[in-house]
């Protein structure tokens, strides 16, 4: 189904907004602002709840008013029933974003998946970050996968924010987050680089760039910031001292950023 757009059936009561049926509860900007988004990046949405009536056409502009309309309402795409040659009464959908969700991992297939969400479980709701958003997350750093969730789920003193992996089930759960974001951060933060001695090979790719120079024992001199210059292969100190890229590892080290006090 590659030609067809990305479909997305989204739940009104306490999805879109808090649920206070029969009335209208406070709008749900983290969901409504990810369905915009979606639709901005090409999906299509499909307005998916048991409203009907007046209920519903005051669910649909209750979206309107936020700058949320729908492809499709309680039906599904016209483009999808063409292709299915079908119009089932459960909506053709790829993701159905829904606050009674239950999630169960792929991984369960394997027999190393667990059960999240539902009777049993502290877990409150399931939320899938819309790619490239704001709330987005990186893959997997350890199996690589790109189904990364977030977790809402009560614990004793609140209700806590983690994420995971669906696939390989690594995750964050600091025991303290109250909202996803400070998760987010934690996921996505990249491991600073080894502060190792540099190589030739990378001092040549760093032509411009700053590098901490400390000379060898015996060597004379002193620990000072150089500039690269690649072309002349070496590296320059803004008062004329110069260190060489062939006495690079015999009278002298480059460094990315300035090691710590006795740590090299």
């Amino acid at each position: 189904m590659s030609e067809l757009r990305r479909a997305i059936a989204i739940d009104f009561d306490g999805c879109l907004c808090k649920n206070m049926w029969p009335d209208i509860g406070f709008p749900n900007f983290d969901a409504i602002n990810a369905a915009i988004r979606a639709k901005q990046e090409g999906a299509a949405l499909i307005l998916w709840t048991c409203r009907d009536g007046e209920k519903l056409e005051n669910a649909i502009q209750f979206c309107k008013n936020y700058g949320l309309e729908f492809d499709a309402v309680n039906d599904n795409l016209p483009e999808r029933v063409v292709f299915n040659n079908a119009n089932p009464r459960k909506v053709n959908a790829d993701e159905y974003w829904d606050d009674l969700s239950v999630f169960v991992s792929a991984a369960a297939d394997e027999g190393r998946g667990q059960f999240t969400g539902g009777p049993g479980d502290d877990s409150i709701k399931i939320v899938k970050p819309a790619t490239g958003g704001f709330d987005s997350l990186d893959p997997c750093p350890f199996c690589g996968g790109t189904e990364v969730i977030y977790e809402l789920y009560g614990h004793g003193a609140g209700e806590w924010w983690r994420c995971w992996c669906t696939n390989c089930l690594a995750g964050i759960d600091p025991g303290w987050a109250q909202d996803r974001h400070t998760v987010r951060d934690m996921w996505n933060r990249k491991p600073a680089k080894l502060n190792a001695p540099l190589t030739l090979e990378e001092l040549r790719e760093m032509d411009g760039e700053p590098v901490w120079i400390i000379p060898m024992r015996g060597s004379g001199g002193f620990c000072t910031w150089m500039l690269v210059d690649a072309e002349y292969e070496l590296c320059r100190e803004a008062h004329g001292e110069m260190a060489v890229f062939e006495n690079c590892g015999k009278t002298w080290l480059a460094y990315r950023r300035r090691p710590e006090e006795g740590k090299t």
